[in-house]
């Protein structure tokens, strides 16, 4: 079956004539809108939390563009995909991903849609295959009247399903003017734009944050994985984005823990006139050292992440009183001052022992829904955290170190709780033997869950048995 000859005669054809227009375009609506993870990739629904766990990758969605034979079906459904209804519906939210488009290209000729090619056939199509920028911008400037929210993903590489990495060099040749060109046409209805893995895009000499200046409309702004060194002074320019309502600016995630430094030098000043702001995600900045002092006049804000910022000293966090998010993932951080005896044998400053010292957060009580606390080297459970009495989400997994000493019943009687997750939490070195510490633990957990269970909603507890 060719596309050309596909018609209302293939049994595909002969369903889409039984069904009405108007339904086959909310078809598209759904397709346009299906998520990044599938249930059963995310069994214990950790997407739907208000924050990001840290072994989680959440990368944009392509949407109906991770359909590639939709076009190809039959006459009936190119048409309808044509329609100024179907693409108002189907191209609000865009993404264009070009580890995406090279493998759709590869794979879209009809005669694979139902079979694989062979790994020669695979590799032979890879290497004659290319992207174009033009033909990206001409599908853009096509659908950009519909367009509200543009993400950008992958122009270095992508991770092949082998989980190796397939690098772009030399397959398209889409880079920072052409995103000029990309944000001219949506210049006055961008509400969101989202680069990923984009690290070519918004190099010190690429011109990016000036051009996000140029975007009146814009609310959401995303700069995922930056792989080098991104002096403050570059960034300033966004505190030009005076309606700005969330900002994500992360290192590459992939190299916590690496010697070599990634992301924000510094936090601009400037970013203070950024007074609509709900939501700050600054994740893996190794140069961030402290929190600006004009954060808290940010009186909007609900919602902060420094995850990965490992010397970032967060004391001044209580300050924050009006947040909703809190999230300290990763960040090398206990519970406490360590005692003098440790801090002899670390042979560490005052100044870098509080950078991993968290504070009592006892003053966010009135207005703090969540607080993840995960893959941090806490020893035991902070005295306070019963107190938080507005906690609808407590996460501490990962903590491996972890040990439960006393029974959880603060814990369990907070009123508001939905989700504690204690997974990975005191791991023990011997897997085939739990040492009397261990058992304590996992004791007072257990409990925990019994506690739970004759709550009505009933809580949900994350654990490993």
């Amino acid at each position: 079956m060719s596309s050309a000859g596909a018609g209302s005669s293939s049994p595909v054809g002969s369903l889409l004539d039984t069904l009405p227009d108007e339904i086959l375009i909310q078809i598209f609506g759904h397709l346009a809108i299906v998520g990044s993870v599938w249930e059963e990739d995310d069994p214990l629904e950790l997407t739907c939390l208000p924050y990001r766990q840290s072994n989680m990758e959440l990368m944009p969605s392509t949407g109906l563009r991770g359909y590639p034979f939709l076009a190809q079906v039959c006459r009936k459904w190119r048409r309808l995909l044509a329609t100024p209804m179907t693409q108002q519906l189907v191209w609000q939210r865009l993404c264009i991903d070009l580890g995406h488009e090279l493998v759709t290209s590869i794979h879209a000729p009809l005669r694979w849609s139902n079979q694989r090619p062979s790994n020669e056939e695979y590799q032979m199509a890879l290497r004659r295959t290319s992207i174009s920028a033009s033909k990206v911008l001409r599908f853009l400037g096509g659908v950009a009247p519909h367009v509200r929210a543009l993400a950008l993903a992958n122009t270095e590489g992508f991770d092949g399903e082998d989980g190796q990495y397939v690098s772009l060099v030399d397959k398209h040749n889409f880079g920072p003017s052409h995103l000029g060109f990309a944000l001219a046409l949506l210049q006055n209805t961008l509400t969101k734009l989202i680069l990923y893995r984009c690290y070519d895009l918004v190099s010190e000499d690429s011109g990016f944050w000036t051009l996000v200046t140029q975007l009146p409309a814009l609310r959401v702004l995303e700069v995922e994985g930056l792989r080098v060194l991104l002096p403050d002074v570059q960034v300033a320019a966004l505190g030009e984005v005076r309606k700005l309502e969330a900002l994500t600016l992360t290192g590459d995630e992939f190299r916590i823990g690496s010697t070599i430094p990634c992301g924000l030098e510094g936090i601009p000043a400037a970013w203070s006139q950024l007074t609509a702001l709900t939501r700050l995600e600054l994740r893996v900045h190794h140069l961030l050292y402290e929190l600006p002092v004009w954060l808290t006049a940010l009186g909007a804000l609900r919602h902060l992440d420094v995850s990965g910022c490992a010397d970032m000293e967060v004391g001044s966090i209580t300050q924050l009183t009006t947040l909703h998010v809190l999230v300290l993932q990763s960040m090398h951080m206990g519970h406490a001052l360590p005692s003098p005896a440790d801090v002899a044998s670390a042979a560490l400053s005052n100044q870098e022992l509080a950078r991993h010292a968290l504070p009592d957060l006892q003053p966010l009580a009135p207005c703090l829904r969540s607080l993840s606390l995960s893959n941090n080297r806490f020893t035991q459970l902070p005295d306070w955290l019963p107190r938080l009495t507005r906690l609808e989400h407590l996460d501490v997994s990962y903590n491996r170190d972890l040990h439960v000493r006393a029974p959880l019943t603060g814990l369990a009687s907070l009123p508001y709780i939905r989700l504690l997750d204690f997974r990975a939490v005191h791991v023990s070195k011997d897997k085939d033997f739990w040492c009397e510490a261990k058992c304590t633990t996992m004791q007072h957990l257990s409990k925990l869950a019994k506690a739970l269970k004759r709550r009505c909603p009933q809580p949900r507890l994350l654990l490993d048995i």
